[in-house]
């Protein structure tokens, strides 16, 4: 214990003369959190970095999100040379929470293009806000937005490790709807449209698992319990050794959080629905930085942060990519960056595809995907989601 503590002095030392108090405390915090919350393990050379999408609900619907996803995927098309290049190509993993759980699961499960999902959150924005009420296209029904995406897949029926938490009121405690945990037993696979219905705070209220032996109540606030999903994909990567092999700590990953345009909430309101929606961006913001801290000082291109800056009120999502970014410090608030959010994603995506053509000439793989140890048993097939996946991927809800 003795050695560590100095070893943590000879580290920070230098900070006290030069940079003060300040820099000295966030020094140390950073420290700490990459040692014991990451762990001071060595990587495995060559094994790569693991891609991690996490998608906020926010309090726009997951418009910000949504047209950051459109950019991204653009981009990566330019980058590659690959008309055909999708975001769920370059990514390995994705959480999402609120609007972000449906944003993941289409692009991950229902095989969406970017701006096929941005087209359904567009025409639906109540829904996804968590404020569908009269007028709506499906005011009667929110729901049928969802079963019309989604038909009968499931979260095992997702192509790759799917995260999208909520808050169950049954047990008064988080919940975490896995494709891991969906792989082995069907007690863990649930109705996708029933998740994403409940993670927006849409019916139905109680969503159970195909073989009706797992039940919750989710929290009808629209994302607000869980609004930002980063900690619960990076710390499932860390935990799930077969899947992620070779995730050891932060410099093992690249973390491309989405949030939500902060001019999208009335902070002077007092309803209930305000309130929620101000605790849900309170909640992404601790999130986000804790994580940004955790990151130290691999948080410059490991850890990637995309949100509105609350500037520009009223400005479209696809405008807020024009805005300068913005970045979590450590007991005072945001900064703003040199960098626009837009400018930030075409750097992700830089080494998306560096990463992507790394692993075509190295044989060690950096992620082994867990396959379904036995055949499903319900209606919901894997015949049935190639027929779903082929006559519908055309269509926008």
């Amino acid at each position: 214990m003795a050695t560590s503590a100095l070893a943590l002095l000879d580290q920070t030392l230098p900070f006290v003369v030069g940079g003060g108090s300040d820099r000295l405390s966030k020094e140390i915090f950073s420290i700490l959190e990459s040692n014991f919350l990451f762990g001071a393990q060595t990587p495995e050379l060559g094994a790569g970095r693991v891609r991690v999408l996490s998608i906020d609900g926010g309090a726009d619907g997951g418009a910000l999100a949504a047209a950051a996803l459109v950019r991204l995927e653009r981009q990566l098309q330019e980058l590659s040379g690959n008309k055909a290049a999708r975001v769920a190509d370059y990514f390995d993993l994705a959480a999402g929470s609120g609007a972000g759980g449906f944003l993941a699961a289409a692009l991950l499960a229902r095989g969406m293009t970017a701006e096929q999902a941005r087209d359904v959150v567009a025409k639906n924005r109540k829904v996804f806000s968590g404020r569908a009420g009269r007028g709506g296209l499906f005011s009667s029904r929110p729901e049928a937005v969802f079963k019309k995406v989604f038909g009968d897949l499931t979260v095992r029926d997702a192509a790759k490790p799917l995260l999208i938490p909520c808050y169950d009121m049954a047990t008064a405690a988080p919940f975490v709807f896995s494709r891991a945990d969906a792989v082995e037993a069907e007690a863990f696979d649930f109705p996708l449209w029933q998740v994403c219905a409940a993670a927006c705070g849409v019916a139905p209220a109680e969503v159970a698992s195909l073989d009706g032996r797992t039940r919750l109540r989710s929290a009808g606030a629209g994302g607000a319990a869980v609004a930002n999903p980063t900690s619960v994909a990076v710390t499932h990567v860390l935990h799930n050794k077969q899947e992620f092999p070779f995730a050891a700590g932060a410099s093992d990953l690249i973390v491309l959080s989405l949030g939500g345009n902060a001019s999208a909430s009335d902070h002077r309101s007092s309803s209930s629905s305000s309130i929620l929606r101000i605790a849900s961006a309170c909640q992404a913001d601790m999130v986000d930085q804790a994580v940004s801290m955790a990151f130290g000082e691999n948080r410059a291109t490991n850890y990637i942060r995309i949100q509105g800056n609350g500037i520009a009120a009223g400005a479209t999502a696809e405008a807020a990519m024009a805005e300068r970014g913005v970045e979590s410090v450590l007991f005072r608030g945001k900064k703003l960056l040199p960098q626009t959010n837009g400018e930030r994603l075409d750097g992700v995506a830089e080494q998306l595809v560096q990463e992507h053509r790394r692993r075509m000439d190295n044989k060690t793989p950096t992620v082994l995907i867990k396959q379904s140890a036995t055949p499903r048993t319900s209606s919901s097939s894997a015949s049935t989601l190639i027929t779903v996946s082929t006559n519908s991927s055309s269509e926008s809800p």
